[in-house]
């Protein structure tokens, strides 16, 4: 988890009073923050899905709500600061996206340079280590404005980046920095290179790689300049706001930045709240808790929100640097944080039947074993893969669920087929004999805009046959030996895939349901896994199968 340090002294500033050490750790467990004080130092350690707490100033202000201090929805005066950033064309096939902020009155003692630099920080990891939002903070009154975000060849421009002696190119600073050889490969690759620049020339920074030395922030800065870069506006937005609402409960002044596409123009930081609905039932369901919808609603106050009252049904005001709130059962969660977790009484569930299977699952066990009764051997994979894989290895192009926050460069999203991870064990097994007869059944994720997360979960069943006699006539056999233990007789349909031969790949549907597909991989697919010999496949959707025996009156077990 983020671990977060800071000044005793400066945190009871940040909080309004003055708690004993003991006391405040026991406060910050309550909200699910395990702190500890050792000398002098806070340390906190927060929830990943919490990134409104990534800062001193956030776990203050959440925690002066919960002990009761000045809660309900916290609002920021923002003002226009006339300042604008030109956005040039050239930027959106290298980093499309920048959002921008200015915050004034600022006094920077080494305890607030620190905490801004230590957030800055973990908003980083937050917005992704491929630095897919990386933030920006520079002294305004060393550049003028307006700024221009633009781009720049390799060797086009020099300027001193920041902790570093001499000027250099873009492609010296990839080469020589410190930074640049941390980061520089998120830029490999492109001809140009984004670069933030003020009226006169001047550069603030090479995004996502550094700053400029001449920009630096010192505790004589008074105004500062913040911009958020990245691939995806929505991130931009959220790291900007997180950022300029952490300084704002400095008591410093925020100003907003008109942004200017080439095709629209946007003010930025956003700081409208966002618009949820609660039931009190809803509170009821989930904590067993008789509460009414005006508790509900003090509760929630005590939590950050602004809330009215409508009957048993609750509109909930939330602040707009709480991106965790996907569902409303969120929002019951900060009623129960409000509550008190260690207040609510323990009880056994009262259930109307008994464990078992869900459905999928006894339909899968049902398919592993016809595939084992086929001479198949089965295998388990990673449901995590990357584009290169899942796409571009396979002659396809598409979108998949991205993870905010990768732990690995190959292991960036997840999978939306089971094919790619079926050739890359064959490729891992090349020095076994042939044939090679594999098979998983596992999941994929669908992107779907319709479901309430926007994704969708999908068990399928793949196979491989790699070697003789891996073809188009063998692998149909397979599919309709497997659909045969299933009573189904599917129609099968020719149809055109960009990682299958040609003329040797089709669909199979049954009642007018798509099951799945199957074909002869195409030899460059099986270039790019380094395989030598044929390879022919099928996938099918478990689920479409049947089972409707196992479905009725069982839910999902």
């Amino acid at each position: 988890m983020p671990t977060l340090s800071v000044s005793y002294e400066d945190f009871c500033s940040l909080l309004g009073e003055r708690r004993g050490k003991e006391e405040l750790c026991r406060k910050l467990a309550l909200m699910g923050v395990e702190a500890e004080v050792s000398g002098e130092e806070l340390r906190m350690e927060i929830l990943h899905n919490r990134p409104d707490l990534l800062s001193p100033e956030g776990v203050a202000r959440a925690l002066r709500g919960f002990l009761g201090k000045g809660g309900g929805l916290p609002t920021y005066s923002l003002s226009p600061s006339g300042i604008t950033v030109r956005v040039d064309p050239s930027v959106r096939g290298v980093r499309p996206f920048i959002a921008a902020g200015v915050v004034r009155g600022v006094r920077l003692s080494g305890e607030v340079v620190a905490s801004l630099m230590q957030t800055q920080e973990k908003l980083h990891e937050f917005l992704g280590r491929r630095r897919k939002g990386s933030i920006g903070v520079y002294d305004l009154d060393t550049v003028e404005p307006p700024f221009t975000y633009t781009t720049v060849e390799p060797e086009g421009i020099s300027f001193v980046p920041l902790d570093f002696g001499e000027s250099l190119t873009p492609a010296q600073i990839l080469r020589l920095h410190p930074k640049g050889r941390e980061y520089g490969w998120i830029l490999e690759g492109k001809r140009r290179y984004p670069l933030l620049v003020d009226r006169r020339g001047r550069v603030l920074s090479l995004p996502p790689i550094i700053n400029s030395e001449e920009t630096r922030v010192t505790e004589k800065t008074t105004s500062l300049f913040i911009d958020v870069t990245g691939e995806r506006e929505r991130e931009v937005q959220l790291g900007l706001v997180l950022m300029m609402t952490s300084l704002a409960e400095r008591g410093f002044s925020l100003q907003s930045v008109r942004i200017r596409y080439p095709n629209r123009s946007v003010e930025t930081p956003s700081l409208r709240p966002r618009r949820l609905e609660l039931g009190e039932e809803e509170v009821r369901e989930v904590l067993g808790l008789e509460l009414g919808a005006r508790r509900i609603a003090s509760l929630l106050r005590r939590m950050g929100y602004g809330v009215e009252v409508r009957g048993k049904r609750l509109r909930v005001l939330a602040p707009p640097f709480r991106a965790d709130l996907l569902h409303p059962v969120d929002l019951v969660e900060d009623v129960a944080i409000a509550y008190g977790y260690d207040r609510i009484p323990p009880r056994v569930k009262g259930v109307n039947t008994v464990g078992r299977k869900a459905w999928v699952e006894e339909l899968s066990d049902r398919v592993r074993l016809v595939m084992v009764g086929l001479g198949f051997t089965e295998v388990m994979t990673y449901t995590l893969t990357n584009p290169g894989i899942n796409f571009e290895m396979m002659r396809t192009k598409g979108e998949a669920v991205e993870i905010a926050n990768p732990v690995s460069q190959e292991l960036t999203i997840l999978r939306t087929w089971l094919l790619p991870s079926l050739l890359q064990v064959l490729r891992s097994n090349k020095k076994h004999p042939l044939p090679q007869r594999i098979f998983e059944v596992g999941n994929v994720v669908l992107l779907d805009e319709g479901s309430e997360t926007g994704a969708v979960e999908r068990r399928r069943l793949g196979a491989c046959v790699a070697g003789r006699p891996a073809g188009w006539s063998h692998v149909k056999a397979v599919v309709e030996a497997v659909l045969r233990e299933f009573g189904i007789r599917p129609e099968v349909r020719a149809v055109e895939h960009p990682s299958f031969l040609e003329g040797r790949v089709a669909e199979f549907l049954w009642r007018g349901r798509r099951l799945g597909m199957a074909g002869e991989v195409h030899p460059e697919v099986l270039l790019h896994f380094e395989l030598e010999h044929p390879v022919a496949s099928l996938e099918l959707e478990v689920e479409a199968l049947g089972g409707e025996e196992l479905k009725e009156g069982k839910g999902e077990g």
